[in-house]
Protein backbone atom coordinates (compact mmCIF):
# COMPACT_ATOMS: atom_id res chain seq x y z
CA UNK A 1 0.00 0.00 0.00
CA UNK A 2 1.16 3.50 -0.96
CA UNK A 3 0.72 6.40 0.94
CA UNK A 4 2.40 8.93 -0.88
CA UNK A 5 -0.44 10.78 -2.22
CA UNK A 6 -2.62 10.46 1.17
CA UNK A 7 -4.99 13.05 1.80
CA UNK A 8 -4.01 14.96 -1.72
CA UNK A 9 -6.80 16.22 -3.28
CA UNK A 10 -7.89 14.98 -7.04
CA UNK A 11 -10.66 15.52 -9.44
CA UNK A 12 -12.45 13.18 -11.93
CA UNK A 13 -11.34 14.26 -15.48
CA UNK A 14 -14.32 11.96 -17.35
CA UNK A 15 -17.30 10.50 -16.43
CA UNK A 16 -16.75 7.18 -14.30
CA UNK A 17 -18.96 4.71 -13.66
CA UNK A 18 -18.40 2.60 -10.25
CA UNK A 19 -19.95 -0.18 -8.21
CA UNK A 20 -21.17 2.34 -5.94
CA UNK A 21 -22.63 4.98 -8.47
CA UNK A 22 -21.98 7.08 -11.28
CA UNK A 23 -18.53 10.03 -10.79
CA UNK A 24 -19.15 13.05 -12.92
CA UNK A 25 -16.27 14.63 -14.51
CA UNK A 26 -15.23 17.25 -12.44
CA UNK A 27 -15.75 15.21 -8.96
CA UNK A 28 -13.74 16.34 -6.39
CA UNK A 29 -12.12 14.17 -3.79
CA UNK A 30 -9.28 12.83 -1.21
CA UNK A 31 -6.91 10.22 -1.72
CA UNK A 32 -6.77 7.77 1.35
CA UNK A 33 -4.12 5.27 -0.88
CA UNK A 34 -3.23 3.25 -4.03
CA UNK A 35 -2.12 -0.36 -4.24
CA UNK A 36 -0.81 -2.14 -7.10
CA UNK A 37 -3.08 -5.68 -7.77
CA UNK A 38 -3.31 -8.14 -10.40
CA UNK A 39 -0.71 -5.60 -12.77
CA UNK A 40 -2.72 -2.95 -12.16
CA UNK A 41 -2.40 0.83 -10.36
CA UNK A 42 -5.25 1.23 -8.62
CA UNK A 43 -6.30 4.65 -6.44
CA UNK A 44 -9.15 4.34 -3.39
CA UNK A 45 -10.75 7.97 -2.71
CA UNK A 46 -12.64 8.95 -0.50
CA UNK A 47 -15.24 11.61 -2.82
CA UNK A 48 -16.63 14.84 -1.93
CA UNK A 49 -20.19 13.32 -3.00
CA UNK A 50 -19.96 10.55 -0.22
CA UNK A 51 -18.82 7.67 -2.30
CA UNK A 52 -15.55 5.78 -1.39
CA UNK A 53 -14.34 3.74 -4.62
CA UNK A 54 -11.44 2.84 -6.51
CA UNK A 55 -10.35 4.14 -9.49
CA UNK A 56 -7.38 3.90 -12.11
CA UNK A 57 -4.86 7.00 -11.87
CA UNK A 58 -5.84 7.79 -15.82
CA UNK A 59 -9.38 8.80 -14.47
CA UNK A 60 -8.09 11.11 -12.04
CA UNK A 61 -5.71 14.14 -11.49
CA UNK A 62 -4.30 15.89 -8.57
CA UNK A 63 -5.20 19.63 -7.84
CA UNK A 64 -4.08 22.55 -6.11
CA UNK A 65 -5.88 23.77 -2.78
CA UNK A 66 -6.03 27.09 -5.12
CA UNK A 67 -7.13 25.51 -8.32
CA UNK A 68 -10.19 23.60 -6.30
CA UNK A 69 -10.91 27.22 -4.60
CA UNK A 70 -11.41 28.64 -7.86
CA UNK A 71 -13.81 25.95 -9.72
Amino acid sequence: MDHTHTGARCRTVRHVNTHEGALRCDTYGTIRYEVDNLDRHLVFVDWDNEISVVVFPQEIELVAADEQLAA
